[in-house]
């Protein structure tokens, strides 16, 4: 099965698991959406702080025909949310698997994509993630799933036995963060190298906020990758703290894309021009 098919099953896996009826208004809002290919992905370059090289790209799903609305501040169930997470990996995959037929894998950035720790305990989860094994292995080791830690009641020791097939076929797995976070002590049963913290540095408590993280970051010795980065002063104040990587408004705007329904052979095209910009 070539990759144009596989990918096309993967979408259709994504819509099969997609809720019959809305739970929220929001859930109708991007329920609809999808039936007219209009969630789409954006990505950002992630930058090395020093030389400014692009060295990843981080994905997130837009919404609207302009890609404007990020999905993540709609007030959507459980339901939709988990879907949300999968197919973004699953453009990732497509992404990877068009950049593959197309670029050596040595000049490919590998694709950083958000995924809520919560969706791991869901068996439909880890049978998706089989699937992905199984039918994508070289796309998955481009990809960096970044988990994100939000949910204060998690259950680290079970989420690190949860993650380990991502472990063992992704590119690296990435934590991300935000203050205050009840996981510092516990952080190390997930084995991190990398976390991942989104926090703007526009007030003293943001700033106080984020020193137990950065402190645990450098008695680690782990890798800082700071997000939603929009001004100079910020740049600024990250790299003092330590941060290797950083992404943001300040160096570079989502570039959104549609990669299913008539245009999506139109748009992968785009996708390669831009790449080849870089």
């Amino acid at each position: 099965m070539d990759n144009v098919l596989r990918s096309q099953a993967l979408y259709d896996s994504i819509l099969r698991r997609l809720p019959k009826e809305p739970e929220t208004p929001d859930d109708a809002i991007l329920l609809e959406a999808f039936t007219h290919n209009d969630v789409r992905h954006a990505c950002q370059p992630i930058r090395h702080i020093r030389t400014d090289q692009v060295t990843y790209q981080h994905l997130t799903l837009r919404f609207g025909s302009n890609g404007e609305q990020s999905v993540y501040h709609f007030d959507t169930s459980e339901a939709v949310k988990r879907c949300l997470d999968l197919y973004s990996l699953s453009l990732a995959i497509h992404q990877i698997s068009f950049q593959l037929e197309t670029f050596h894998p040595d000049v490919i950035n590998d694709l950083v994509v958000p995924i809520r720790a919560d969706i791991f305990s869901c068996p439909d989860t880890q049978k998706f993630i089989r699937q992905l094994i199984s039918q994508h292995k070289k796309a998955l080791r481009h990809i960096i799933p970044t988990v994100q830690l939000f949910n204060p009641d998690l259950d680290l020791s079970l989420l690190a036995s949860q993650l380990q097939p991502l472990r063992e076929h992704t590119a690296e797995l990435w934590f991300d963060v935000k203050s205050p976070t009840p996981y510092l002590e516990q952080l190390e049963l997930l084995e991190p190298k990398t976390i991942k913290v989104s926090q703007p540095l526009h007030d003293f408590n943001a700033q106080v906020g984020l020193i137990p993280i950065i402190k645990y970051i450098r008695s680690h010795h782990l890798c800082l990758v700071s997000g939603q980065v929009n001004t100079q002063k910020e740049l600024n104040q990250l790299k003092k703290l330590g941060t290797t990587y950083y992404f943001g408004y300040i160096s570079d705007i989502p570039i959104s894309y549609s990669t299913h329904g008539p245009n999506s052979h139109l748009n992968e095209k785009e996708s390669k021009n831009e790449f080849l910009k870089k």
